[in-house]
């Protein structure tokens, strides 16, 4: 079972890839996510700056830049 952090892209810039989905901390942009696992918020430190992320545990697939998470 693997760890997702989820959060908001800001530097998207007009990309369409609008979420960063950390997988036991390997980052993958996405344009959405669907997420059937129980889901809770945890904070992160990025850079020495706290992050707040949508966190589950599960497994990933990745299609047309649509991230599902079960």
């Amino acid at each position: 079972m693997n760890k997702y952090h989820l959060r908001f892209n800001h530097n998207h810039n007009g990309s369409g890839l609008v979420w960063r989905v950390f997988e036991n901390g390997q980052e993958n942009l996405v344009k959405s996510f669907k997420i059937t696992a129980p889901m809770f918020d945890e904070v992160t430190v990025e850079d020495g700056v706290e992050k707040w992320n949508v966190c589950c545990f599960g497994y990933m697939t990745i299609k047309d830049n649509v991230a599902t998470i079960r």
